[in-house]
C-alpha cells in the first residue's frame, strides 16, 4: 500500500506472503479508476451484498485494480477534504440497490438520535444494518431498556439472523462482457485453475494470510449471506407469521378505515399477545415492558376515541384508556383524568366499577367513612333511575346492578373489620325479599317503617334459631319475645411477653366473637358501641325491591348471598354472576391457599405419580355445578367445601341456619340440594334425615333424588342408591327429560362398578314408551335394543339442538357418551375387560361440541357441563386400565380451550403430565391460554400457584405469586397477599422479603384489616416497636375497625409481666 505521498511502502516482503501483481491497465486509466484507499480503521463492520465489487476486500491476499466503474475522477480533488463533489453519481447504487458503506464517514447525529420536527418521542437507532425509528412514552427516559440500547417497539421487530445460502447455477461464467467481474468462479474454472497451478485473483483466501484462517461468520465474499444484512430480507424470513400477518392486516384497517372501532381495539388487545412473545426464554413481561406497552395501547385508544361516531363506542373506549392509563399515569393526573371521564359517562356501570377500584385501592386518600359513602350515593342513585323506568328488562338490569354494588359494599364493610354490621345488611335485605307480610302495602323505594320497628325489636331474625322472619311479626302483632340475653366470651389468656403479640391474640379473638349483631341486653354489649347495630346504621344500604320485581331476581340475590359467605354460587342465573367471580374484590376463601411442596423423591418416581390420584378439592375452584360435583362423590371434584372449621363459631352457625329457614321455612324451592350438599359436607351422618324432610316437603324435586342417590352411593350403600333413583323414575309427574337425566345417573353408578352391560341396559329402557323397567331384568341388551337406544338419544339430541333447548339436549348428549363407552368397538385405543370404548364416546361428544360452536354456543354453560361429562369418563377410564395419556391431553387442552377458567380441566391435564419434562406443556397452556385477558382469574392463578408448589420449588412458586399479584386479576385480593406473606416467611431463603412483601400488601389492600394485622401475627419478631406503632397507627387512621386500643394494652401487659416476675422472685 502506497502513502498519500506516493512513496513505496516499506512493509518487508516474505515468500509466504503472494507476491504483487502488476498493474495490467495503462497507468493513465489506473490512477483515474483506482478506488480510494481505506485503512481497517474506516471500514464499515457491516458488509454484505451491499458492498461494491470494486471495493479492496479484506479477505484477500492481495489488492485488486479493476476497471469496472466509471466514477467521477478525484485527481483534481482535494484528498484531505472532508467532502467530494460527485456530479455524475455512482451507476453501481441503481444496480445493487444500496451505497457504498465505505464512502460514507463515520459520523454522530446530533441529538442522540432525535428527528427534528417530530412530535413525541421518535429517536432513529441502528438495527443490523437497517436504521429504524421508535417511540419512548411520556416521562420514559432512553435507560429504560438500556442494556439493549432499543425500546421495546425496536425489538419486537429485531429478527434472529439466519444464514441464506443462494444456490447458483453452473453456467453462470463470466465471459468478460459485463461491467463486473464475480467474485468467485464456478467450479469448473476453480478446477482447471488448480490444475495448471496458477494462482488466478479470484482464488480464496491463503491460510497464510495475515488475517489468518477465514471464518465461517466472515462471509462478505462468498455466497452466504444473513437475513440481518438485509432490512428487506429479515421482513420477508418472517412473512409467515401468523402473528405479523395480524399485525399488518389490523394495521392496514385502521389505516384505511379509522372509524373501524372493532379494529381499534383488535389491535389493542393484540399487543398483549405482541407482550407475551417479546420476552425471550419464555420469560414473563417485566414491569418496565408491561408500562411501555400500556402507553402504545392508550395512545392507540386515543386516536381511536377521536374516530369514535357513537356514544357507546366513546364510553367503551374511554373505560379502556382508564384501564390502560391506571399503569402509566401518576396518581395525579390519573384522579384528573377519572373526574373528566365521569362527568363525560358518570352513567356507566363498566367505568364506575374501574373507578371504584381506583377509590378503594389509594392508600395515601382511603378513608373507610369515605369509601362507604361513595358506595351509598351510587346505590341511592341507581335507586332513583330504577323507578324511573318502566319496562321491566331495564328494571332489572339495573336491579342487578344494584345487587353487585350491595354485595361489593358489604364485602368492603366485612373486610374493615365491621362484620357484624355486613351480616346484618344481608339479615335485613334477606328479611324483605322472602319474609315480606303479603298484606304489605308498596311504597316505592322506600322500606316500611313497620320493618323497622320490627328489627328495634330485637326479635329473632333471619339465620338465628327460632326466627319466625318479618311477616310472622306483623301477624303477631309485634308480640313476639326477643332471645335471652347471651353472656360475654371468654378469652384465652396469651401465653407470651411479647406485648404487641398478646394484643394480637386479643384482638383476633374479639374479632372472631363479632361476626354477628349483638342484643342491647348481652353482656360486653355496652363496650363496644360498634356491636349492637341500630336501623339507622343499615338504613343507607338496605335493599327493598318492588314485588313483581323478585321473581326475576331472587336467584341472583341468593347467589350473592352465597358468594358473601364464601361459598359457591348455587344457581348462577345471570351473567353478572361470572362477573361477581372474576372481582378479586369479592372473591374469597374460608381457607388460606395450601402451597405445600412436594417431596422431590415423589417427583422423581414415576410409579408414584402414576398411583397418586389429582387433587379433587381446590380453593377458588371454578366448574359447572352440577349434582356430581356439588354433591361429594369419592373420586370425583367438588365445588362445595368444608367451611365449618375455618370460620368463626357463630358465622357457621349463622349461615347454616339460613340456609336451613330458607328452604324450609319460606319455601325456597331451587336452594333444597344446595342446603343438602352443604349439610353433608359440614354436618356429615344427618344426610338421611335432612333429605328424607326436603323430599317430604317437595317430592318432585329431581335434584333431590339425584343427589341423595350419590351421597348413599359414596357411602357404599349402592342398593339404597340404586333403589332411589328408581323411585323418582317411576314417580307420575316426571317428565321426560328428567326420567332420562336419571336413566343416565343410573348408567353412570354402574360404569362406576365396572358393569357396561347393566349401563347399557339402562340406557337401552329409556328409549321404551311407554316407560318400562322389563328390560332391566334382561342378561344383556340385544343389538335391536341398542341401535333403539341410539337412535333415541342422538334424534333427540339434534331436534333439541335445532330448537334451541341447550340444557336439555346435553341430556342426551351425555346419555349417547356412555352408551357409546360401554357398546362401542372401534379398537382405537387400548382397553381392558373393565373399560369401554373411550374412542366412540369422545367421538359423539366431539360431534355434539362441534355442532354447538358452530352454532355460536361453543361458550353456554351446558357446553361446559357435556366437556365436565366427558373429562369425569376419561379420568375413569384412565384409573381402570391402559390408556394413551397422549388421548387424554389432547381432549383435555382441548376443553381447556374452550373453558380456560375450568378446574377439573386444568387439574386432569396436570394429574397426567411428566413432573420433569423439559417441555411443560401445563405451563405451556396457562401462559399461552388460561393466565390471558379475558380468561385470567383469582380461581386460575391459585392453581397455577398451587402447580409450582407442587411440581416446582420455592423460587417458582415465588414467582408465581409474582405473577398473580402483578397481574389485574388479583392485584388487589387480601388472602393472596396474605399467603404469600406467609409463604415468603416460612421459607429461610425467602425470609428477608416477607416485610418488603407486607408493605406492598397494604398498598393494594389498604381497605383490609387482616392484611395489616400480619404485621402483628407473622411478622411480628421481624418488625421493631416503631414500625408496629407505625402500623397501628395507619390502620387507625384509615378508619378500619379495632377492639382493643393497642396502646394500652401493651403498657398493662408489659407492667403485669413486670409485677409477675417479681412476684416469682
Amino acid at each position: 500500500m502506497s502513502s498519500k505521498q506516493g512513496k513505496p511502502s516499506a512493509v518487508p516482503k516474505f515468500s509466504s506472503f503472494k507476491p504483487k501483481l502488476e498493474a495490467t491497465q495503462p497507468e493513465k486509466e489506473n490512477k483515474a479508476d483506482e478506488p480510494k484507499p481505506h485503512d481497517r480503521h474506516s471500514a464499515s463492520p457491516r458488509r454484505g451484498r451491499h458492498n461494491s465489487p470494486v471495493d479492496v476486500s479484506r479477505h484477500s491476499s492481495k489488492p485488486r485494480h479493476l476497471n469496472v466503474s466509471h466514477r467521477p475522477s478525484v485527481v483534481e480533488q482535494d484528498r484531505d477534504a472532508s467532502f467530494v463533489y460527485d456530479k455524475r453519481g455512482d451507476p453501481l447504487i441503481r444496480r445493487y440497490g444500496d451505497i457504498n458503506r465505505r464512502d460514507v464517514p463515520n459520523y454522530r447525529r446530533f441529538g442522540s438520535g432525535r428527528v427534528l420536527g417530530v412530535d413525541g418521542y421518535v429517536r432513529i437507532d441502528r438495527s443490523g444494518s437497517r436504521e429504524e425509528f421508535f417511540i419512548l412514552g411520556h416521562h420514559e427516559s432512553r435507560s429504560l431498556l438500556s442494556s439493549d440500547k432499543k425500546t421495546l417497539l425496536a425489538r419486537g421487530i429485531c429478527y434472529k439472523s439466519q444464514p441464506v445460502r443462494i444456490q447458483r447455477e453452473q453456467s453462470q461464467a463470466a465471459t468478460g462482457s459485463e461491467d463486473f467481474v464475480p467474485l468467485k468462479s464456478s467450479r469448473k474454472r476453480k478446477r482447471d485453475g488448480y490444475e495448471s497451478g496458477d494462482s488466478s485473483g479470484d482464488e480464496g483466501q491463503s491460510y497464510r494470510s495475515i488475517y489468518g484462517k477465514s471464518k465461517d461468520h466472515e462471509h462478505s465474499d462468498s455466497d452466504v449471506d444473513y437475513a440481518s444484512d438485509v432490512s428487506g430480507d429479515a421482513r420477508d424470513l418472517q412473512s409467515n407469521d401468523p402473528i405479523n400477518i395480524k399485525s399488518i392486516e389490523l394495521s392496514r384497517r385502521v389505516r384505511d378505515h379509522p372509524e373501524d372501532i372493532d379494529a381499534w381495539l383488535q389491535l389493542v388487545d393484540h399487543q398483549d399477545t405482541l407482550l407475551r412473545i417479546n420476552g425471550q426464554d419464555d420469560r414473563h413481561p417485566t414491569a418496565a415492558e408491561v408500562k411501555s406497552f400500556a402507553d402504545i395501547k392508550s395512545s392507540m385508544l386515543e386516536q381511536a376515541y377521536s374516530h369514535a361516531s357513537t356514544d357507546s363506542q366513546r364510553e367503551k373506549l374511554q373505560f379502556r384508556i382508564m384501564q390502560e392509563g391506571s399503569k402509566i399515569w401518576d396518581a395525579k393526573t390519573l384522579s384528573k383524568r377519572w373526574d373528566e371521564a365521569l362527568e363525560k359517562y358518570g352513567t356507566s356501570f363498566e367505568l364506575w366499577k374501574e373507578y371504584a377500584n381506583f377509590q378503594q385501592t389509594r392508600l395515601s386518600a382511603f378513608q373507610y367513612e369515605k369509601t362507604k359513602q361513595f358506595y351509598v350515593e351510587r346505590l341511592r342513585r341507581l335507586g332513583l333511575e330504577a323507578s324511573d323506568k318502566q319496562p321491566h328488562h331495564d328494571c332489572v338490569k339495573i336491579y342487578e346492578q344494584i345487587i353487585y354494588i350491595f354485595l361489593r359494599v358489604t364485602r368492603f364493610i366485612s373486610d374493615s373489620g365491621y362484620r357484624e354490621l355486613a351480616t346484618a345488611a344481608w339479615q335485613a335485605t334477606l328479611e324483605l325479599t322472602f319474609a315480606r307480610p303479603s298484606t304489605l302495602t308498596e311504597q316505592e323505594g322506600q322500606v316500611p317503617s313497620s320493618f323497622q320497628d320490627f328489627w328495634e325489636s330485637e326479635v329473632p331474625r333471619l339465620g338465628e334459631e327460632l326466627a319466625q322472619g318479618w311477616a310472622a311479626f306483623e301477624q303477631s302483632g309485634g308480640t313476639l319475645d326477643p332471645p335471652e340475653p347471651k353472656g360475654a366470651e371468654k378469652l384465652m389468656s396469651p401465653n407470651t411477653r411479647d406485648g404487641y403479640k398478646a394484643w394480637s391474640i386479643i384482638e383476633q379473638q374479639r374479632a372472631r366473637a363479632a361476626t354477628n349483631p349483638a342484643r342491647t341486653m348481652d353482656d360486653g354489649a355496652e363496650d363496644d358501641p360498634f356491636r349492637v347495630v341500630m336501623f339507622p346504621d343499615i338504613q343507607d344500604i338496605l335493599l327493598y325491591f318492588p314485588r313483581e320485581v323478585i321473581p326475576s331476581i331472587q336467584n341472583l340475590l341468593l347467589d350473592a348471598f352465597l358468594i358473601f359467605c364464601q361459598l359457591p354460587p348455587a344457581l348462577c342465573s345471570s351473567d353478572i354472576i361470572q362477573d361477581m367471580l372474576q372481582d378479586d374484590f369479592l372473591i374469597r376463601s374460608s381457607a388460606r391457599l395450601a402451597t405445600r411442596e412436594t417431596l422431590p423423591s415423589a417427583l422423581a418416581n414415576p410409579e408414584e405419580q402414576n398411583i397418586r390420584p389429582p387433587e379433587l378439592s381446590h380453593d377458588y375452584a371454578r366448574m359447572n355445578v352440577t349434582p356430581e360435583v356439588l354433591f361429594p362423590l369419592p373420586n370425583w371434584f367438588k365445588s362445595m367445601k368444608k367451611i365449618r372449621d375455618d370460620i368463626p363459631a357463630d358465622q357457621y352457625q349463622w349461615i347454616s341456619t339460613t340456609l336451613k329457614q330458607l328452604v324450609r321455612t319460606f319455601r325456597v324451592r331451587d336452594l333444597a340440594p344446595y342446603y343438602l350438599a352443604f349439610e353433608s359436607v359440614n354436618e356429615p351422618g344427618n344426610e338421611k334425615k335432612t333429605a328424607k324432610a326436603l323430599l317430604k316437603q317437595d317430592p318432585t324435586n329431581i335434584i333431590l333424588y339425584r343427589g341423595y342417590s350419590i351421597l348413599e352411593w359414596g357411602k357404599g350403600n349402592k342398593e339404597v342408591a340404586r333403589n332411589t333413583v328408581a323411585a323418582a323414575m317411576g314417580l307420575t309427574t316426571v317428565s321426560t327429560h328428567d326420567r332420562v337425566s336419571l336413566g343416565v345417573a343410573a348408567a353412570w353408578m354402574e360404569i362406576e362398578d365396572c358393569n357396561l352391560t347393566k349401563a347399557t341396559l339402562q340406557l337401552c329402557a329409556l328409549s321404551d314408551v311407554p316407560f318400562s323397567t322389563s328390560i332391566l331384568q334382561s342378561p344383556s341388551a340385544s343389538t335391536a335394543q341398542i341401535l333403539k337406544a341410539r337412535q333415541f338419544l342422538s334424534s333427540n339430541r339434534d331436534y333439541l339442538l335445532s330448537s334451541g333447548d341447550v340444557r336439555n339436549a346435553v341430556i342426551y348428549a351425555e346419555g349417547l357418551l356412555l352408551l357409546e363407552y360401554s357398546t362401542g368397538q372401534s379398537n382405537k385405543e387400548p382397553s381392558s375387560g373393565n373399560q369401554g370404548d373411550i374412542w366412540s364416546a369422545i367421538s359423539s361428544v366431539s360431534a355434539c361440541s362441534d355442532e354447538l360452536v358452530a352454532r355460536g354456543l361453543g361458550n353456554v354453560s351446558a357446553h361446559e357441563q357435556l366437556l365436565q361429562s366427558a373429562a369425569r369418563l376419561l379420568y375413569h377410564h384412565a384409573r381402570q386400565g391402559p390408556f394413551r395419556a397422549r388421548f387424554l391431553r389432547e381432549q383435555l387442552t382441548k376443553y381447556i380451550n374452550f373453558f380456560p377458567q375450568n378446574t377439573i380441566f386444568l387439574s386432569l391435564l396436570a394429574w397426567r403430565e411428566a413432573r420433569l419434562s423439559i417441555d411443560d406443556r401445563v405451563r405451556s397452556i396457562l401462559d399461552d391460554v388460561v393466565l390471558v385477558e379475558p380468561h385470567d382469574c383469582v380461581s386460575s392463578r391459585a392453581f397455577a400457584i398451587r402447580y409450582e408448589a407442587r411440581t416446582g420449588n420455592i423460587h417458582s412458586t415465588r414467582a408465581a405469586f409474582e405473577h398473580a399479584l402483578e397481574s389485574d386479576a388479583c392485584k388487589n385480593h387480601p388472602d393472596l397477599w396474605i399467603s404469600y406473606i406467609r409463604f415468603c416467611h416460612d421459607r429461610k431463603e425467602l425470609r428477608a422479603k416477607a416485610k418488603s412483601v407486607f408493605y406492598r400488601a397494604i398498598q393494594r389492600c389498604p381497605w383490609s384489616k387482616e392484611v395489616f394485622m400480619e404485621a402483628f401475627i407473622t411478622l411480628v419478631r421481624d418488625m421493631d416497636s416503631s414500625e408496629l406503632k407505625s402500623v397501628y397507627n395507619t390502620l387507625c387512621e384509615k378508619g378500619l375497625r379495632v377492639h382493643v386500643e393497642m396502646e394500652e394494652f401493651v403498657e398493662a401487659w408489659r407492667r403485669g409481666q413486670k409485677e409477675g416476675d417479681r412476684t416469682r422472685r
